[in-house]
Order: structure tokens, then C-alpha cells, then sequence
């Protein structure tokens, strides 16, 4: 039939007598983003943390691994600030296209759920994994000039009547988290003291101003190396760190249940079609595993640690629950 000649008024006849179904099949599809066609713009790679820092780093480096795959540009974007959330939040509330990618770690993607009441934003249920990226053992450092030489030095500070005041990266952090963990299991008297950063509390501790803290390996590592703290333990590994093999880990002193690791991981909105989700994950794990990123990140006695998206689907669930009781059984609570 040459529908060219029928006059308009039959064709909308004809239009008005056909299912909705069939009328569906006659409207244009809509424009998609499919993986031939994504991205289609720059990416926006979120950071809940402030510039200068080990996670700001490491995206920043992922980013322009990215960007070389993807041929187009991956803008950092670090939005710190209530322990993570604000950066979680301004991710939520982007298109679910593929185009804006949530790194974070342990505290805002499973902590959070634990430390706050009023929690605006729920990992899972508004997020999809990608991968995780790495594993981050921590340091329990002293100032260089400390009297605590040894474990059994602090074990013995602990339980003095002066007792030890601890740094940690804020409320609700990791370090926080874990020496309140420690100081329960030693049944000592140890002061929590919260820095805005990890950089200040540094600052403190080598100017003997606290008396240790736990810090990510990153930024302690060379500290240790260049003199300027000392190192009691290592936390989160289940061997020695090759640049520090003369620092035990919890595990040799015998605290077992102490040797838990941070990670750190990428996300994307949940909605984001799965051809494109499953792109993005083949596209960061390739970045993750380019020798440059690997040998950089195993100087600092970080392992790169990918992950399918189901596995790290499951570290969330997992963490967040153990976490969950951690900071119950601690009693700490945020606003």
C-alpha cells in the first residue's frame, strides 16, 4: 500500500483505531545513552573529601587513566564536608547516565549507616556498585620522640592514671572508630581528640601535642621512614609491610579481632542502565591495573584490590553490618 497518497485524515483514522501497544511501536525511540554512543559529554568523578588528599590523589590519577579510554575529559570534583555526605548527596542527585562516578571508602559507603540516625542517603538503595578499588592498611603512630617505644609501652600508658589522648580524622571516623575498639579491648583510658583532616591531626601528633593516633599508610609510611613518628603496629594486613618489616601487625600482639583493613570504592547512581554500568566497571578496573597505578599505590602499602559488581555489592552489606555493631557496641552517634 502507498501510504504517500492516502489523504491525512485516513491515516489519523487508521492511527485512532490501532492498540496502544501497536502505537508505541510507531513512536521514536528515545535517545538513550548506549555504550557505542556513552559518553557523550565530560565525566564527573565526586569526591567527598577535601583536595590534597589520598583519596583526591588517587581519583585524580584514575581520572586521567579514564579519560584516556573514554576520550573524554574526567573532571574531579572534591565536595567535602559531614563526613562525607555532602559529596554522597550531590551524587544522588545527578542524572542516572553514567556520567557522574561516587568514589569513597569504608566511612561514607558503610560507616555512615551506623553513625548517623537521620542518614539521607542509603548506599544501596541509591547507589550501584562499580568496584572496589583498593585495600588500605593504617599505621598506630607516635611522635618520633615519644616515650612509648614499644606495644607493651602503650599498654602500660593506657591503663596509667595520666592515661593517652588519641587523634583521629574527625568524629565518627575510622581511627576514631578503631582505638575506641582498642581501648575496649585494653581496658585503658584513652582521650579522643577530632581534627578536621587527617593533615592537622599529623601535625599535632609530630608536634607531640597527642599522643598517637591511627593513620592511613600513605601519609605514615613516610613519616615514619624520614623520623618524624614511630610506629607501633600495623593494621589491616595480614603480614609485616615490606617498607616497615620491623613493625608487628595487631595480629602478632595478639589482638586478632583489631586487624581490620580500609578499602576504598567507585559507584554510580542506581538506574544507570546496565551496559553502560558494566562499561564504566571494565574502564576503571583497566585504569586500576595500568603498572603505573599499581606501582605507585604498592610503594605506599596499598593494594590494588578490583572487584566484580556483585562482590563489592557484597563487601558493602557485609561492612556495613559489622560496622554497624562496632559503633553500637563504642556508642558513638552523629548528627
Amino acid at each position: 500500500m502507498n501510504f504517500s497518497r492516502l489523504p491525512r485524515r485516513s491515516l489519523l483514522r487508521g492511527a485512532a483505531a490501532l492498540p496502544l501497544a501497536s502505537l508505541a511501536t510507531l513512536a521514536p525511540r528515545a535517545q538513550a545513552q548506549t555504550p557505542a554512543s556513552f559518553p557523550s559529554r565530560p565525566l564527573t568523578w565526586v569526591v567527598p573529601y577535601p583536595a590534597g588528599g589520598f583519596g583526591d590523589a588517587l581519583s585524580r590519577m584514575l581520572a586521567q587513566k579514564l579519560a584516556e579510554q573514554l576520550h573524554q575529559p574526567v573532571i574531579v570534583d572534591n565536595r567535602p564536608g559531614a563526613g562525607g555526605q555532602i559529596g554522597v548527596n550531590f551524587a544522588k542527585q545527578q542524572p542516572a547516565d553514567g556520567h557522574t562516578l561516587l568514589y569513597g571508602d569504608l566511612g561514607p559507603f558503610s560507616m555512615n549507616a551506623g553513625l548517623y540516625p537521620k542518614l539521607s542517603y542509603d548506599t544501596l538503595k541509591d547507589f550501584a556498585p562499580l568496584t572496589r578499588l583498593l585495600v588500605t592498611p593504617t599505621l598506630l603512630i607516635v611522635p618520633a620522640h615519644s616515650p612509648l617505644r614499644s606495644w607493651q609501652d602503650l599498654v602500660r600508658a593506657a591503663h596509667s592514671e595520666k592515661g593517652l589522648n588519641y587523634g583521629s580524622y574527625g568524629m565518627g571516623s575510622q581511627p576514631h572508630i578503631w582505638v575506641e575498639m582498642l581501648n575496649g579491648e585494653l581496658k585503658g583510658r584513652m582521650t579522643h581528640v577530632a581534627y578536621k583532616g587527617g593533615a592537622p591531626a599529623v601535625q599535632d601528633l609530630m608536634a607531640g601535642h597527642i599522643d598517637l593516633m591511627l593513620d592511613v599508610t600513605p601519609s605514615s609510611i613516610p613519616l615514619v621512614r624520614e623520623g618524624k613518628a614511630r610506629a607501633l603496629a600495623v593494621v589491616g594486613s595480614e603480614r609485616r609491610l615490606p617498607q616497615l618489616p620491623q613493625v608487628p601487625t595487631i595480629a602478632e600482639l595478639g589482638l586478632p579481632k583489631l586487624n581490620v583493613s580500609g578499602w576504598t570504592g567507585v559507584m554510580v547512581k542506581a538506574g544507570t542502565p546496565e551496559p553502560i554500568a558494566h562499561l564504566l566497571h571494565d574502564a576503571v578496573v583497566k585504569a586500576l591495573q595500568s603498572p603505573e597505578v599499581v606501582q605507585r599505590y604498592a610503594d605506599l602499602g596499598l593494594s590494588v584490590a578490583p572487584s566484580s559488581r556483585a562482590e563489592f555489592g557484597t563487601l558493602i552489606r557485609t561492612e556495613t553490618a559489622r560496622w554497624g555493631e562496632v559503633i553500637r557496641r563504642v556508642g558513638v552517634k552523629l548528627e
